[in-house]
């Protein structure tokens, strides 16, 4: 019984060599197709496709080039401040100055106007001491009297 089993094992070792060698004929002649086959490297449709992506990409930058130049036009344009609020800032300041210098001006003139009232004054306290002694004559005379005695005393101060 031993050897039957044996038998059956050889028998199918023997037909998976068959087979296996039946698979390395074929592969030699396909083997052999390949060899005899000449492939072409053909590149030209990935260059095309790599001008049409370099194309766009150039497109693209120079539109973002013009976008970033216009930004940057909008940007220098741009003020911190508007327009309004500095012509009012502006004329405050030159009002400002305007009166500072009329001031000053007046300021300058002020011991002329302080001469000119200390003489207008005394111009009126004389016209109303006239008026007074004129109405008064006995207290003329009586200030007269006084204006002698002051002179004559030596001041004492």
């Amino acid at each position: 019984m031993g050897y039957k089993k044996l038998d059956e094992v050889m028998e199918l070792l023997n037909d998976e060599l068959d087979g296996f060698n039946k698979s390395i004929v074929r592969l030699e002649r396909l083997a052999q197709n390949t060899n005899n086959l000449k492939i072409k490297a053909d590149t030209t449709e990935i260059e095309r496709l790599l001008r049409e992506h370099l194309n766009s990409e150039k497109a693209n930058n120079s539109r973002l080039d013009e976008s970033v130049r216009g930004i940057t036009e909008q940007i220098s344009k741009a003020r911190l401040v508007p327009k309004v609020q500095l012509w009012l800032h502006y004329s405050i300041w030159i009002t400002s100055l305007i009166i500072i210098g009329y001031l000053a001006f007046k300021g300058s003139r002020l011991d002329d106007m302080r001469e000119k009232a200390f003489a207008e004054g005394e111009q009126e306290v004389i016209s109303n001491l006239k008026g007074y002694f004129d109405q008064n004559p006995g207290h003329y005379q009586s200030y007269q009297k006084w204006l002698k005695e002051k002179d004559s005393v030596p001041n004492q101060k």
